[in-house]
């Protein structure tokens, strides 16, 4: 019998600081040491976030004893497209009602929108890797499916040529030559690669390799040669896949708490609804701030917090953890309905507003 892996909580721990990355990378910024925080995480960011989405999946195929998917297929539908969906429709409202505010055009083009995430800048995020989980799921049930899986296969397949090719024809912010003939066959494949180093115990042998691998990519982004295709870097993936390595070897010697990790794709999915929201105070207050690295590091880590906040406050209520986290709740979990929830927050804020020696009382 297979021995089961356990889950790595090193690898779920590094994504809390990718995303915070991610957040550093929007955050502006106004002389060369701020901008040195955007370059830090540039190389890794997003990449970590594909190969270990892209990895979790392939093991999850690996353990399944027939062709069956369908479960997978679900569970990515309602992790990843409910939400993207559900955010899409925020972001683009919030823009038409902040384009009709300031009276200007709001140069929103819908089915670019729907299909390629140009609804906020980080949406671009889930068609890509979606793209990349169906060449997978693909290419699973052509080596191991029966012949209806096959065919099936073969339309997943064209489907995704189909939306790659218009991504490159209409110009999207999100797909490149490069991605499409580079990124993607490196993601894959190194996610698959990585399966092999998986193990449930630490590895000394894993940690100096995914450490030589992010030394050696590192300096490839330090030295003034561009190692480009097209635009897009292909050190990058290699870059992850040297964090994952590293991950993989320091199995569970660095744990975070559960709810802090499982909450970072909310947070990648809001933390700009909250940093627009932060510099829409600071300009119609009439605020300068300049974005120096004290400022930079300072406006990144509460955008972070607020980010994080709103995610434990969204797990509250069913009907928002569902369509905005792609998450449901639990049977231990009491949420039994929104009114509840509101409820809930109105004592909690009750309780914080009440002076301690009166609570006690």
């Amino acid at each position: 019998m297979e021995k089961l892996i356990k889950r790595n909580s090193t690898i779920d721990a590094f994504r809390v600081f990718a995303i915070f990355g991610v957040i550093a990378i929007h955050v502006q910024s106004n002389t060369d040491s701020a901008e040195m925080v955007g370059r830090l995480f540039a190389g890794f960011r997003v990449p970590y976030f594909y190969i270990v989405s892209l990895f979790y999946l392939i093991i999850g195929l690996k353990k399944r004893k027939d062709d069956d998917v369908n479960n997978i297929v679900n569970k990515i539908f309602y992790r990843l497209v409910v939400p993207y969906l559900a955010w899409t429709i925020i972001y683009v409202s919030l823009r038409l009602i902040k384009a009709a505010f300031f009276g200007e055009p709001s140069n929103v083009v819908f089915w670019r929108v729907l299909f390629y995430g140009d609804g906020a800048v980080q949406l671009y995020f889930i068609p890509n890797l979606l793209s990349m989980q169906a060449i997978i799921i693909s290419i699973y049930l052509l080596l191991k499916g029966k012949l209806k899986n096959k065919l099936w296969a073969i339309v997943i397949l064209s489907c995704v040529v189909v939306f790659l090719t218009i991504g490159i024809l209409k110009n999207s912010f999100a797909i490149s030559t490069g991605f499409i003939f580079v990124g993607i066959p490196l993601f894959i494949s190194l996610a698959f690669s990585a399966t092999f180093f998986n193990a449930n115990e630490r590895n000394a042998v894993n940690i100096y390799m995914g450490s030589l691998i992010i030394v050696v990519t590192t300096i490839f982004n330090i030295i003034p040669f561009s190692f480009s295709f097209f635009g897009y870097n292909y050190i990058s993936p290699f870059m992850a896949f040297g964090i994952l390595i590293l991950c993989i070897g320091l199995f569970d010697q660095f744990r975070l708490p559960s709810a802090l990790t499982s909450a970072t794709f909310g947070i990648y999915l809001s933390h700009v609804l909250f940093l627009e929201i932060f510099e829409f105070i600071i300009s119609q207050g009439h605020i300068i701030l300049y974005y120096d690295l004290t400022v930079k590091l300072l406006v990144t880590f509460f955008i972070f917090l607020f980010s994080l906040t709103g995610v434990f406050i969204m797990r509250k209520s069913r009907i928002l953890r569902f369509y905005l986290l792609g998450e449901k709740a639990t049977d231990s979990e009491k949420v039994t309905s929104d009114l509840d929830y509101i409820v809930s927050c109105c004592r909690k804020i009750q309780y914080l507003a009440v002076p301690k020696k009166n609570q006690k009382n």
